[in-house]
């Protein structure tokens, strides 16, 4: 598999392990410390555990508002070095009853630790300033 190949299934498996009631499988997709930005917050999360209560904290809004699961809809891949990229992406969010709760587009910076590749960075955008589309 390519490393293209590889952080694309990354990708998708952590858009699947991202539902009510998983968020410790989820923690485990980022490397501390992992960088959040969200709108005008900054997190700089350095353990498992606040990344665990960051993501619980947004999934608990979400589950308040119906949501049952995501999906990639796009998936544009950067590769910087060997080790590191940039991926920037669009997803539908979507409420148990299969309707769409919302669209959103997310950037991050992956680092292939020698574990698999890991989320070092996350930015929340809008779906229209995703990179490359």
């Amino acid at each position: 598999m390519t490393n293209q190949e590889n952080i694309n299934s990354f990708l998708y498996d952590y858009c699947a392990a991202f539902r009510p009631g998983n968020i410790p499988a989820v923690a485990k997709f980022y490397r501390p410390p992992v960088t959040m930005i969200f709108a005008n917050q900054v997190s700089i999360l350095d353990d498992e555990g606040k990344i665990i209560r960051t993501l619980q904290s947004i999934m608990d809004t979400l589950t308040n508002k119906d949501f049952s699961h995501s999906q990639v809809d796009s998936c544009n891949i950067h590769q910087l070095t060997d080790k590191t990229a940039l991926l920037s992406a669009t997803f539908s969010r979507l409420k148990t009853d299969g309707t769409l709760l919302e669209k959103l587009g997310a950037t991050y910076t992956v680092i292939d630790d020698g574990d698999g590749y890991k989320i070092a960075a996350l930015i929340a955008h809008g779906v229209e300033t995703v990179i490359g589309n």
